[in-house]
């Protein structure tokens, strides 16, 4: 029992870590109303500390037609208000956000015109400014949504857990190329379907399912290593089952940040290519960091192994049930 509640608390204590360290994005979205008014929603994550001092600046003089509303919902707090800018519409004028330069996340920005135009940008700490009717080349488009996807996968813990997980899982080269390939095809698959709305699954459901296929391939690497379990002889298996699952995760973000309108298909492509460079740059670092603890400290490398599986699996435990409560 004693060993029980130490990688439990252990397990806390990484959750704890690693919830303080994710950023998330803030989103921003104008709506251009028949009365020449403009609806202001800004939603800004209580996670991180930084965002609340964001704030938004109008190129042109605007006054609060309706006061506004602050409140807090789903791990956000949400400004709304209604302006006025003196004008039919807001096309050639700049959008700034001042203090972003203070955080380490971007802006979602989205502007809906009165004929259902939209204009959807990234708002970064290096351009802290959007134009409203600016559009954007597909080489821009490409190179951020490419740059959201490398960000997405490597502050996404639960996939590197269990993509960590998979690399602990198989011992030769060919064989991790294809259990990689496997489950970079099917979350591929995944990704494309529930971003054009063929499956939709519970994001709740697919959240705590990702945390219990890491489980299930900590609970394979702690079984005897002689046994012929699934896992072990067909790993690849494994790997495209769970990353059914994994690219439904990718596609819940996805739709958080949005599809650029102007280049749809760019946009989901760059964003999975982003996803599988940002992985393909974790693998390089983990398989760097085992090489070099095997010269270094060759005895310790089976115990430190151990000790990461047990960590990462009862982090996965503790995140399944809580994202089922």
């Amino acid at each position: 029992m004693r060993l029980i509640a130490f990688w439990w608390s252990l397990g806390v204590v990484l959750v704890s870590a690693l919830s303080a360290h994710q950023s998330a994005f803030s989103y921003l979205a104008l709506h251009e109303n028949r009365d020449n008014t403009v609806t202001v929603v800004f939603k800004k994550p209580l996670q991180d500390k930084e965002v609340t001092d964001l704030k938004i600046e109008f190129s042109r003089h605007c006054y609060d037609i309706v006061p506004k509303n602050e409140y807090e919902t789903d791990g956000y707090v949400v400004t709304r208000q209604v302006v006025s800018c003196n004008q039919a519409t807001l096309a050639g004028s700049s959008i700034w956000i001042r203090n972003l330069l203070q955080s380490d996340v971007g802006v979602i920005f989205q502007y809906e015109t009165r004929e259902h135009q939209v204009q959807k940008r990234l708002i970064r700490a290096e351009e802290p400014y959007v134009r409203i009717g600016h559009t954007q080349t597909f080489l821009q488009t490409a190179l951020e949504y490419l740059r959201l996807g490398i960000e997405h996968i490597l502050i996404g813990f639960d996939h590197l857990m269990f993509v960590f997980a998979l690399l602990l899982l198989v011992h030769s080269l060919p064989r991790l190329i294809q259990t990689i390939t496997a489950f970079t095809a099917a979350h591929s698959i995944t990704l494309g379907l529930a971003t054009w709305g063929v499956v939709t699954i519970s994001v709740t459901y697919i959240e705590a399912m990702i945390a219990l296929s890491i489980v299930f391939v900590a609970r394979e690497l702690l079984r005897n290593t002689h046994e012929k379990t699934v896992a072990r002889s067909y790993p690849w298996v494994v790997a495209f089952v769970f990353g059914l699952l994994h690219g439904f995760g990718f596609a819940s973000a996805l739709s958080h940040i949005g599809l650029n309108p102007e280049h749809i298909w760019s946009t989901l492509v760059f964003f999975n290519l982003g996803v599988e460079l940002g992985q393909l740059l974790f693998i390089g670092v983990v398989i760097v960091c085992f090489k070099l603890l095997e010269v270094v400290i060759p005895r310790y490398v089976e115990r430190i192994k151990t000790v990461a599986v047990y960590g990462i699996g009862t982090t996965a435990a503790y995140w399944f049930i809580e994202r089922l409560g």
